[in-house]
């Protein structure tokens, strides 16, 4: 082809090339059906570029070229163009089929639809949009009540055959008898203590005082304090009571479960299926002391637990009949996140409870402060004296929850049993028998100071009160599901269909 020739065919865009080509071919081939995208791509492309194409293509490095055989190499970069073109296309209208076809979404088919009319079209669109918004609403709404862990509190009354009976522990008010406190010559300062605010320690010998032993000493004697004691309707010896030392003295403790008796059941309610005692209060052995009134501090508990007489124990008085019925709770909470029970590891006590927990907070605390633990308090801390104990332990232990200074880690126990009890007083003796209870106790007891307490089950039943997850994962999966369906008639699956379509219309395109 000339250097003319070639100017001549640069000025003329390949269209035209295109048009002489099928005007000379003397077979004339049916025209390109050029999309108008290729044409316009094919519009900004110079003959000379076409023909360059041709000749980088040519085996045999042609150099004459005609208008026929530039069109044909046109053709073929058409086709090359076009295949592309067609490709991506029907990607696209592969994943739009798929979308209508097989996604369980209500509408869908109506907005991808090409055959209805626009109208139609965009009030789908607009219904799709708002059910869209609506579910999306109430998904979060969902998820919020989800992440806040609620929790419901059930409520039941189990009745049983048998229950196990509660520990109880007895503590006279009076923690020292005035005739030991004499013979130690320690009553005045007993009294100085608390009835003048102070005393002078340096007067008195007090160095035997810093042990368990002393304050067993110098508490009322476990055979004159308890004169008789029925356990469901029978007698029982009064050894079977175990000294303990507690925060409101020296007490004596039925039903422990730490001797060869066991922990003691019971297979019916009632004052007779219970437990009967007859303490002898001595108040004419009493000192001065912490507490101002006459009687003692009982206190229920679960065995294994530490019994803290003097914040959960109940007084009685003398002259009375006391009737103790119990109702026994088990309660059992939920951990974190739905609730906040817990645990932890004790130094002091293998069991953990909340009481024990707080007992051995404020007996580290008692030690960090005084350099010593009062007598009750776990440990291997020396003991007090009553000088320390005065000044500095019985002060700390008193107000430590008070003042809030605990910095205690105390848990609320992931299940605990809590025996209620419901008190009832009546006058005792009363006149009539009054005689016939001095010769019962051989006239050695003075009537003044007796009183009677019976402790038993109101009902041979269990109130169970259970923390329960109200709303867990598979409840939010069914109301996401319940959701999708009422607003968009899908489910969980529709989730994945979508995700199925979308991911095989990525695959489709980008691997091929």
């Amino acid at each position: 082809m000339s250097q003319t020739m070639l100017e001549k065919l640069n000025r003329k865009n390949t269209v035209h090339v295109i048009n002489v080509a099928e005007a000379e071919e003397p077979n004339p081939r049916p025209k390109l059906n050029m999309p108008q995208t290729i044409l316009e791509k094919l519009k900004r492309k110079s003959t000379m570029h076409v023909i360059d194409v041709a000749e980088k293509h040519d085996p045999n490095g042609r150099k004459d070229w005609d208008a026929p055989d530039v069109a044909i190499v046109l053709e073929k970069e058409f086709d090359n163009e076009f295949g592309k073109s067609k490709q991506k296309g029907d990607h696209r209208k592969l994943f739009l089929t798929g979308l209508t076809d097989d996604c369980g979404i209500s509408g869908v088919k109506h907005v991808f639809s090409r055959s209805i009319l626009a109208s139609r079209r965009i009030l789908w669109i607009t219904v799709l949009i708002a059910s869209l918004v609506l579910v999306l609403y109430q998904v979060s709404e969902m998820i919020d009540l989800y992440l806040s862990h609620p929790i419901n509190v059930n409520m039941n009354l189990k009745y049983v055959s048998e229950l196990k009976f509660p520990a109880v522990a007895v503590c006279n008010v009076n923690k020292m008898r005035k005739s030991k406190t004499d013979a130690a010559n320690l009553t005045e300062l007993l009294s100085n203590m608390y009835t003048r605010g102070g005393a002078n320690f340096s007067q008195y010998d007090i160095s035997n005082t810093a042990s368990e032993e002393f304050y067993a000493e110098m508490a009322h004697d476990k055979q004159e304090t308890i004169l008789s004691a029925i356990w469901k309707h029978e007698f029982i010896e009064i050894d079977t009571f175990q000294t303990i030392y507690t925060d409101f003295g020296v007490c004596y403790a039925f039903n422990t479960g730490n001797d060869s008796y066991g922990i003691r059941t019971v297979a019916d309610s009632g004052v007779v299926n219970g437990l009967t005692l007859y303490l002898d209060t001595r108040q004419d052995d009493y000192n001065a002391g912490s507490q101002l009134g006459v009687g003692f501090q009982l206190v229920v508990y679960e065995q294994g637990d530490v019994p803290l007489v003097a914040d959960l124990g109940f007084g009685a008085g003398v002259g009375e009949d006391i009737r103790v019925g119990l109702e026994l709770t088990k309660i059992t909470n939920l951990p974190p996140p739905h609730g906040v029970c817990g645990s932890r590891t004790l130094k002091y006590y293998s069991k953990y409870t909340n009481n024990a927990c707080r007992t051995e907070c404020f007996t580290d605390h008692v030690v960090s402060t005084c350099g010593c633990r009062a007598f009750y308090m776990p440990g291997p801390a020396r003991v007090c004296d009553l000088e320390e104990s005065f000044l500095c332990a019985d002060y700390y232990a008193k107000y430590f929850f008070v003042r809030r200074e605990t910095g205690c880690d105390c848990p609320v126990p992931c299940s605990r049993i809590i025996y209620n009890t419901n008190l009832s007083h009546v006058k005792f003796p009363s006149k009539v028998f009054y005689d016939l209870y001095k010769r019962a106790f051989n006239n050695s007891v003075d009537l003044e100071n007796l009183l009677k307490v019976d402790i038993f089950y109101q009902e041979l039943g269990v109130e169970e009160i259970t923390q329960q997850e109200s709303y867990g994962f598979f409840q939010l999966l069914c109301d996401i599901g319940g959701s999708l369906g009422l607003w968009l008639g899908g489910s969980i699956l529709t989730i994945v269909e979508i995700f199925d379509i979308s991911l095989k219309g990525c695959f489709n395109t980008y691997w091929h």
